[in-house]
């Protein structure tokens, strides 16, 4: 049984450099968190007549109506 060339042998390495880089690409791009909200007064996804706060934590029980519907 023959070696296998060495081109061949360089190329397999070098494939398998690609496909590990790109699986660690593909999991850290996986662990990043979405931005957060920032601060402020939103529409209410369920009442659209109302406008609900967003402390830059978490959805806040503060609303108010919601001003584009009022005009």
């Amino acid at each position: 049984m023959r070696p296998m060339p060495t081109w061949i042998i360089v190329v397999l390495i070098i494939a398998v450099l690609i496909a590990l880089g790109a699986a660690v690409g593909l999991w850290r791009y996986s662990q990043q968190k979405p931005p957060p909200i920032p601060e402020g007064w939103y529409p209410d996804l369920h009442d659209p007549t109302i406008e609900r706060r967003h402390d830059g934590r978490g959805w806040t029980e503060e609303t108010r109506p919601n001003r584009e519907e009022q005009e």
